[in-house]
C-alpha cells in the first residue's frame, strides 16, 4: 500500500509571502507531516516548494512507495517538461533530482481542493510564522480538529 502525500503551498497577496503544508497517510492514517513559511514568492513556487519539501521528508524517512497529491497542475506541467529559463529553474532541478532517486513507486498526481482541504490547512496555519520547514509526528494541536 503506497503512502499518500497531499501538499499545498499558499500565496498571501497581501504580503506577497508564501507557505507550505503537508500530510502523509497510509491507509487514511497520519504519518507525518510538514509545514512552515518560506517568506516571498508566487502560488506556483510555493506549490513547488510544497513538493520538493514533501518528497524531501518521504525520501528521508524511507517512504519510498508514494503518491503525491497536488492542486496544482501547472506545477506538475512544470516538472515534467524541462524549461531551463523558467525562473526557478533550480527548485525545480532539485526536485527532478528526488523523483530520479531509487522509489519502489513514484507518482505526481492532481487533485481537487475538496480533497487537499487538510494539507491546505497546515500550510495555512504556518502562514506567517518563522522558523523554516517544521516536520512533525502530530499534527499542530490548532488545527489537528481539521486533520
Amino acid at each position: 500500500m503506497a503512502y499518500k502525500l497531499n501538499v499545498k503551498g499558499v500565496y498571501d497577496r497581501a504580503t506577497r509571502s508564501a507557505s507550505v503544508g503537508g500530510i502523509m497517510k497510509r491507509n487514511g492514517r497520519w504519518v507525518r507531516g510538514l509545514g512552515g513559511c518560506i517568506g516571498l514568492a508566487d502560488p506556483v513556487t510555493a506549490e513547488l516548494w510544497a513538493i520538493y519539501y514533501g518528497l524531501k521528508m518521504a525520501w528521508e524517512r524511507n517512504k519510498t512507495n508514494l503518491v503525491v497529491f497536488t492542486e496544482c497542475r501547472e506545477a506538475i506541467s512544470i516538472i515534467r517538461n524541462d524549461d531551463p529559463e523558467y525562473p526557478m529553474a533550480m527548485l525545480v532541478d532539485m526536485i527532478r533530482m528526488l523523483l530520479g532517486e531509487n522509489w519502489t513507486s513514484m507518482d505526481i498526481q492532481p487533485t481537487h481542493a475538496d480533497a487537499n482541504g487538510r494539507a491546505n490547512a497546515m500550510a495555512g496555519y504556518y502562514l506567517g510564522h518563522e522558523g523554516g520547514i517544521r516536520e512533525m509526528d502530530e499534527p499542530p494541536e490548532a488545527i489537528s480538529h481539521l486533520i
